[in-house]
């Protein structure tokens, strides 16, 4: 299994979506925009993609010990760290580096201590939103298609409404009175709670004077 596979597989779903799925090379660049001089060394095997309006840095990654995937991480952080100079202001915010694990079933802990730790680092890795999102697809050899939907299944690219025959016809009044009965959990008496609701939904309304007047209608509950 190999990152390519992984973005053929992200441009596939994409497509499927109704979504422009394109190759962006620039992403991939060992240099920062308008630099000559390369600011990294080069990643073999990793693409750059736009996927609707998410730029997107698919890797292949090594689960190996700490140490080994830490340094890994690190040096795909700053490609997507130079990819950031090429993207759009407004798209930086939803960049996303993923991952394909190239080794899906590494040794046990049985037959090698060392790498039994790659788990906590997979869960670390995706915790970690510093740079961007990260998600790591670990294949399963025997089942890639059913591995990959799970993958997906976790990524922006996850639509479940349009795999349901259910549509929920649940009626607008059962919701009326939750945001009042939230704030009257949370302290407000029932009058009070319900004019901030009052006050919150008018249209066009000044933030400051809406401040104002929201302390007004408690102070003078």
């Amino acid at each position: 299994m190999n990152a390519e596979i992984l973005r053929n597989m992200l441009i596939g779903t994409a497509n499927s979506l109704g979504w422009v799925a394109t190759a962006v090379p620039d992403f991939v660049l060992p240099r920062f925009r308008g630099r000559d001089d390369a600011s990294a060394e080069p990643l073999e095997h990793v693409y750059g993609l736009r996927l609707g309006s998410y730029p997107v840095v698919v890797a292949p990654v090594t689960l190996g010990t700490m140490e080994e995937m830490q340094a890994a991480l690190r040096r795909l952080h700053t490609q997507v760290v130079i990819a950031r100079s090429y993207m759009r202001a407004d798209e930086v915010i939803n960049a996303h580096l993923m991952l394909c694990a190239v080794n899906p079933s590494p040794p046990g802990e049985s037959e090698d201590a060392s790498l039994g730790d790659w788990r906590s680092v997979v869960d670390l890795a995706q915790r970690d939103e510093a740079v961007c999102r990260k998600i790591i697809w670990i294949p399963d050899q025997e089942a890639v298609e059913a591995s990959y939907l799970r993958f997906a299944a976790r990524t922006f690219l996850a639509m479940p409404w349009r795999t349901t025959g259910q549509v929920l016809d649940a009626a607008l009044d059962r919701n009326q009175g939750l945001a009042e009965s939230m704030l009257v959990k949370n302290g407000l008496d029932e009058s009070t709670a319900a004019e901030w609701v009052r006050l919150v939904g008018r249209e066009g309304a000044d933030a400051d004077a809406m401040v104002a007047a929201l302390a007004t209608a408690r102070r003078d509950a």
